[in-house]
């Protein structure tokens, strides 16, 4: 959290874009090559679609805004991680009118057995 928002960027030296942020976090977590734009990670055929209503920490969540994607990944009590173009590394309500009103799907990546990827604590 609080690190800067770099447009491309997905280091902590440097700074993270939305994409970024979660290519970082993931791209040691899972043996497939995990993508590194939100189009390409919205359509991964290894994530399934998950019910708003059943996140888990660490399930992809998307966004529309603007006709472009924006991702970030589930936290917990109904928290999201996301690097904001005006806020860098930050954790946001899906219940905030604005987040509810361009969400657009969240998604799970499996783990190397199956299962869903569950993120360190925070703390």
């Amino acid at each position: 959290l609080g690190k800067p928002y770099r447009w491309g960027g997905s280091s902590p030296r440097t700074g993270f874009d939305c994409s970024g942020l979660v290519y970082y976090a993931y791209k040691d977590l899972v043996k497939f090559r995990i993508p590194r734009t939100a189009n390409e990670m919205y359509h991964l055929r290894d994530a399934r679609p998950v019910n708003r209503t059943e996140l888990e920490s660490g399930d992809l969540v998307f966004f529309r805004i603007h006709r472009e994607l924006h991702v970030g990944f589930y936290d917990t009590d109904r928290h999201f991680l996301h690097a904001s173009v005006h806020s860098g590394v930050t954790r946001s309500s899906l219940d905030a009118a604005y987040w509810r009103n361009v969400f657009l799907e969240a998604r799970r990546l499996p783990d190397e057995r199956g299962a869903s990827i569950h993120l360190a604590d925070n703390n």
